[in-house]
């Protein structure tokens, strides 16, 4: 009869310290994931003033290795107002992700809301009018030409 108690006992032990042991190694995996995660979003939240009135995140680039192609990513911010010209060192396509603004390419300006995506050609003179409270546009830089 000690016997069958004394195995159930071992196994009990055993069962309790394996699961403690899993939940260290868990609490260790997850530190380590929010430690990595702090340090992505202290890369992502450095911001660039592009132009007075707007800031941009850090660019995530995309070489294709197929083409002589380069993507950046990265998004636009601005409050309320006009922004200055914005350089324009390639040609860019751009997508309204919130607010809705007046912008004014080349002295041509164009209402754009919510969803609405356009192009803007490489050298163009671009500015943004904002009347809401925040704006965030999305930013794909085109590079074409050699890697």
């Amino acid at each position: 009869m000690f016997g069958f108690k004394a195995r159930w006992a071992r196994l009990l032990i055993g069962l309790v310290l394996l699961a403690l042991l899993g939940t260290h190694l868990l609490s260790q995996k997850s530190g380590a994931v929010g430690q990595s995660a702090q340090e992505e979003n202290r890369r992502v939240s450095s911001y660039e003033l592009l132009a007075k009135g707007v800031v941009g995140t850090a660019p995530f680039q995309a070489q294709f290795k197929s083409a002589p192609l380069r993507l950046e990513l990265r998004n636009l911010i601005m409050g309320r107002g006009e922004t200055e010209s914005i350089p324009t060192p390639t040609r860019i396509l751009l997508e309204l992700r919130q607010g809705a603004v007046t912008i004014t390419v080349n002295r041509e300006k164009q209402s754009r809301s919510q969803g609405d995506f356009w192009v803007v050609d490489q050298g163009s003179s671009f500015t943004i009018q904002n009347p809401g409270e925040v704006a965030v546009l999305r930013a794909i830089y085109i590079f074409e030409g050699s890697r």
